[in-house]
């Protein structure tokens, strides 16, 4: 409106200021996320706190699991030889890696040891990316 109108007009606006909202307020009730139990959650208790199992043999076998995995930024990442750290995940999210690399923009509905490899190469890790990467490519109907 300003715009539209020269100067000797806009000086007849009358301007208005709502001190209270028109809208009423609505509380918000805050959730608490309840942290799911994955194959991390072991090794990060572990690195964060130091809690072990009671079993001896159990313990031992998580102390050397450990060695191969480090806490950056808050996120679980395994360290290799020879390559960047890659970012843990759980199964519900490496079956979102997979299904993004096998059928995404630049998919091209490979096999099983090559999905699983491109999933490694995209920085992501978990125990059974590869016996998943077959299952997921068996189940994949071109």
């Amino acid at each position: 409106m300003g715009s539209q109108m020269d100067n000797v007009q806009l000086g007849r606006i009358p301007l208005g200021i709502q001190e209270i909202p028109s809208i009423p307020e609505v509380e918000v009730l805050q959730t608490l996320e309840v942290p799911r139990e994955s194959w991390m959650t072991p090794i990060h208790n572990y690195i964060q706190i130091g809690v072990v199992p009671e079993d001896k043999l159990q313990a031992r076998c998580l102390r050397y699991q450990a060695a191969k995995y480090v806490e950056y930024d808050g996120i679980l990442s395994k360290r290799g030889f020879n390559q960047p750290l890659l970012r843990c995940v759980d199964m519900e999210e490496g079956n979102c890696i997979l299904r993004e690399v096998h059928e995404g923009i630049c998919g091209n509905h490979s096999g099983g040891g090559s999905l699983a490899l491109k999933a490694l190469r995209q920085g992501y890790y978990w125990p059974t990316m590869r016996e998943d990467a077959f299952n997921f490519v068996r189940a994949c109907d071109r």
